[in-house]
């Protein structure tokens, strides 16, 4: 075989892989959801410009395989059909086509401002087949480069918008649950995003951005409702202490008025109407509002509420305290005269009765099974008591 066979055989070879890989690549999947998408109007940007041009050097290297395949089938013509050619002028004719300038290529076109009366309206150039198939080779990366870029793009950026919808929806049925209706990102920029994929990571970045800060606000609203609730609870927990004491100071009253009657009541710094229904009254409006979503508000109201029962305690607790002071007062007096009856037994076993002194005692233990106790009574016996034990002492 000949150098000029094996030439040809190799250009044959060549133009086999060229229509298989071009083919294949203008046949994919990828490469017709492009297209399709490109005549629907459907891109934009950089996406737009990347797709109009990577199927333009498809259409292109096409033309260009067309202009390859036709210097090679007219070498091959010449190798098989010149039986009467001399074996010279036949290598002569071949290695013109496949090493010579031999492929006329149209790059452009001539303005008619710059075109003479005998000229083309067609820019063309003479191009060797190596040089032709290096321009197609560029043309294939190219054209390969950019689908795949855009396909790559396409798909992440679809997957990345699925997860950004997918969590705008988890975060929306959140601000429901939580009446919150403002503060929310719009997303009406996704289809320009999905209209140019290209050039969409910065848009979706600043989406996910959106969404951060949306949830920062719900996270922090959450919080404020959760305190809302707790201080709420802690508020009726406190109204049932103030409650509880409040039965306390009367319990202690109605045994103080039972102990040393009503009058001694009319003694005491008795606390004014009672707090507590106007407390609840006021609870129960901010439980309202805790309902209705209004939680900075709760907070405010419950502060000042938290104030109001904390005086509250303080004014019952004072009250009870002044209380059981009188009611002590009582219990002194009998742990006193139990005390001076333990030294009068000492001194009788010593000296036997003294019937003035038995009288007191008698008296005294008198008083204090009476009901109401007259205290100052009993107070000035029981020291009379304690004197005449002195006295024997």
């Amino acid at each position: 075989m000949s150098n000029i066979d094996d030439s040809l055989a190799v250009w044959q070879q060549r133009l086999a892989a060229i229509s298989t890989n071009a083919n294949e690549l203008a046949d994919a999947e990828s490469t017709k959801r492009i297209r399709i998408k490109l005549r629907a109007g459907n891109y934009s940007g950089l996406s737009k410009a990347k797709a109009e041009q990577a199927t333009a050097q498809l259409s292109t290297l096409v033309d260009d395989y067309l202009l390859l395949a036709k210097i090679v089938d007219e070498a091959l013509n010449i190798a098989q059909h010149s039986l009467f050619m001399s074996s010279s002028t036949r290598e002569d004719k071949i290695f013109a086509l496949l090493e010579g300038s031999s492929i006329v290529r149209t790059t452009g076109q001539v303005s008619i401002k710059n075109r003479d009366l005998l000229g083309s309206a067609a820019q063309s150039s003479q191009l060797t087949p190596a040089a032709l198939l290096l321009i197609m080779q560029n043309e294939f990366e190219q054209a390969r480069d950019s689908l795949n870029q855009l396909d790559l793009a396409e798909s992440r950026g679809a997957e990345a918008l699925v997860g950004i919808k997918h969590d705008y929806s988890l975060m929306e049925q959140r601000a429901k649950g939580l009446k919150a209706e403002s503060d929310r990102p719009s997303f009406i920029e996704i289809q320009g995003l999905q209209a140019d994929p290209l050039n969409a990571l910065d848009g979706i970045e600043a989406l996910r951005r959106s969404l951060s800060v949306w949830a920062a606000k719900l996270d922090d609203l959450e919080r404020t409702r959760l305190s809302a609730e707790k201080e709420v609870e802690q508020a009726k927990l406190t109204l049932n202490e103030l409650r509880d004491l409040e039965l306390t100071y009367h319990s202690q009253c109605e045994n103080l008025s039972h102990l040393c009657g009503a009058q001694t009541l009319s003694t005491l710094k008795m606390p004014g109407t009672s707090p507590i229904a106007m407390l609840q009254s006021w609870c129960e409006t901010l439980e309202n509002s805790l309902h209705a979503g209004q939680w900075s508000a709760v907070l405010v109201g419950m502060s000042r509420l938290q104030l109001a029962m904390t005086q509250a305690q303080a004014d019952l607790n004072r009250a009870i305290a002044e209380v059981q002071t009188r009611c002590a007062e009582v219990d002194e007096l009998k742990g006193r005269f139990a005390a001076y009856k333990a030294k009068d037994q000492t001194l009788i076993m010593q000296h036997g009765i003294d019937q003035r002194r038995q009288q007191l005692r008698v008296q005294i233990e008198t008083d204090l099974l009476m009901r109401p106790l007259d205290l100052e009574n009993l107070r000035v016996k029981v020291s009379q008591y304690q004197q005449q034990l002195s006295k024997i002492i």
